[in-house]
């Protein structure tokens, strides 16, 4: 299923995937190799967060995983 940003644009699966592994949402860790900014990173995991109702804790374990998972 697609996601969203506020103007209706799809933003990245691959990104996507990565920030539901770092927000707990899904299990197994994605293996693509996509790449991207800390503020896609935020504007992506801060999306999923929200649309889950997760918590800020959440959301801060996630922005630090970005090295680890999304960092060019």
């Amino acid at each position: 299923m697609a996601v969203n940003d506020e103007n209706k644009k799809e933003l990245s699966p691959c990104i996507v995937s990565k920030a539901k592994y770092a927000l707990g949402l899904k299990p197994t860790k994605p293996m693509n190799n996509k790449t991207c900014s800390f503020e896609y990173w935020q504007k992506v995991t801060t999306i999923l967060a929200q649309s889950n109702a997760l918590p800020k804790k959440k959301i801060a374990d996630a922005m630090n995983l970005y090295e680890e998972l999304a960092s060019k």
